[in-house]
């Protein structure tokens, strides 16, 4: 495997361990950080950006989560949660 590959393939599991915690936390950081009035506008629009991907990626992770939680229900094999 090229070290490109790799590389990305690390890429890859680091985000996929990473917590839904983890991202709504370091989520936090960054809506604390743009609301410092100082900050540069380049970084502003960094952390800006690193908050969009990680609230699209916070998202997926709630949808699987919800898609297993349905397929439980669906099977029958869980409690009401009611």
């Amino acid at each position: 495997m090229a070290a490109g590959s790799k590389k990305q393939a690390a890429q890859e599991n680091d985000k996929e361990s990473r917590s839904l915690e983890e991202m709504l936390d370091e989520i936090d950081e960054i809506v604390e950080k743009l609301d410092d009035e100082d900050l540069p506008l380049d970084e502003a629009f960094a952390l800006y950006s690193r908050g969009v991907k990680l609230t699209e990626e916070s998202s997926r992770s709630i949808d699987r989560v919800e898609k297993k939680v349905q397929k439980l229900m669906d099977d029958g094999s869980t409690e009401d949660f009611d």
